[in-house]
């Protein structure tokens, strides 16, 4: 008799990222909890219409070809195929304080080569809800709160390189 092999993948669990929008907002208890710790100056990964501050970077701007020295960034790449871009951009930025807002990938190579036992990181896992992560629409409206959001885990990571600190 042959060994019974389950799979516990589940369609019906898994994040359907609707492809009319091309980015989602923060969840917006995240976004005020963290924006008060950390007083962002910047944020990395917003388009014209989902932006969280004055001051950002689109997908035209490309921030990973600008400078992020001296700036306390907020940086939510969710859906993008470059996480290990913009982290390994963090790892080597100088003076710089850097939030991600990511899945919890711990099995990714930048996971252990820029954030795993790297003493300028800071790991914060986050409790999912009972519903999951209800991320914005693009045009900052709320999702629906009964409706079944992100399921996956999700990880804040904070890198705080040289002075620029707080």
């Amino acid at each position: 008799m042959e060994p019974r092999i389950n799979n516990f993948r589940s369609d019906d669990n898994r994040f359907q990222y609707n492809k009319t929008y091309n980015y989602l907002r923060t969840p917006v208890n995240i976004w005020k909890d963290l924006n008060k710790e950390f007083s962002f100056t910047l944020d990395c990964c917003a388009s014209d219409k989902n932006h969280l501050l004055p001051r950002y970077h689109t997908k035209e701007i490309d921030t990973l070809k600008q400078s992020w020295e001296n700036e306390i960034a907020y940086i939510h790449p969710m859906f993008d195929t470059k996480i290990g871009k913009f982290v390994e951009k963090a790892f080597n930025t100088k003076n710089f304080t850097g939030v991600f807002l990511l899945p919890a990938s711990t099995h990714t190579k930048y996971f252990h080569e820029y954030c795993y036992n790297n003493p300028n990181c800071e790991i914060r896992f986050l409790r999912k809800p009972v519903k999951g992560f209800h991320f914005g629409c693009e045009d900052g409206t709320p999702t629906d709160p009964n409706s079944l959001g992100y399921l996956k885990p999700l990880m804040i990571l904070i890198f705080r390189n040289g002075s620029y600190q707080v």
